[in-house]
């Protein structure tokens, strides 16, 4: 089995294919599912700094023109250093639930599979930001709040709920992952592959509690 067909099984049979990955994990798959994530949210950076064009009061124009490139730089960067993390303390809790999975190269080829569906949430996210109309939004001493204007912004709002969404798809595959490659009880696999998707939707409601929208 290629691994465009592993992709394609992960979508729709994630139980019996997360097995097959987790008995035989081949790292570079893991790699190109998290590179696939890098370069969307590359480009989804690299879209929203010209959809909303941020100016600091008296920061020089050479300094302003460098933050659209940090973006796109943290969002290449970003997908690999959250896979390692994520893998390394799921890896490190597994354990003391009594797993018997290895962080290389089961664990981490596990989590990578899991991110799947953010793939999606990354091209919705992408086609919602071409949506919206270009904004300029100024941050100064007397209004230090600008910022609120993008996360106010509807479109952003729906990727955020789409990619919550898409993460409780990631958690339901992670949780087979979990499961064949640590050898865990359903209960403790679901409280591991739980965790991602608890801090996602902590993080939602953050956001919308911080807007006014709950």
């Amino acid at each position: 089995m290629n691994f465009i067909e592993k992709v394609v099984e992960t979508i729709k049979n994630p139980k019996s294919m997360m097995k097959n990955i987790a008995e035989q994990p081949m790292i570079e798959e893991a790699v190109m599912i998290v590179g696939v994530m890098a370069i969307l949210g590359a480009l989804g950076a690299y879209i929203q700094s010209y959809t909303f064009i941020i100016n600091f009061e008296n920061m020089p124009p050479s300094m302003q023109s460098v933050i659209p490139v940090t973006g796109v730089i943290f969002a290449l960067i970003g997908p690999f250093l959250m896979w390692l993390i994520v893998a390394g303390i799921l890896n490190f809790i597994s354990m003391i639930l009594s797993g018997e999975g290895k962080f290389y190269p089961q664990m981490m080829t596990v989590v990578g599979y899991s991110m799947i569906p953010l793939i999606f949430s990354g091209l919705i996210s992408i086609i919602f930001l071409l949506m919206i109309e270009p904004t300029t939004i100024t941050i100064s001493a007397t209004n230090p709040a600008a910022l609120k204007e993008i996360s106010n912004n509807p479109y952003l709002i729906g990727s955020s709920i789409f990619g919550t969404i898409m993460q409780v798809w990631a958690s339901v595959i992670l949780f087979f992952g979990v499961q064949s490659a640590h050898r865990l009880t359903p209960i403790k696999s679901a409280t591991v592959a739980g965790i991602p998707l608890a801090i996602n939707i902590i993080s939602l409601v953050w956001s919308l509690r911080s807007i006014g929208i709950i």
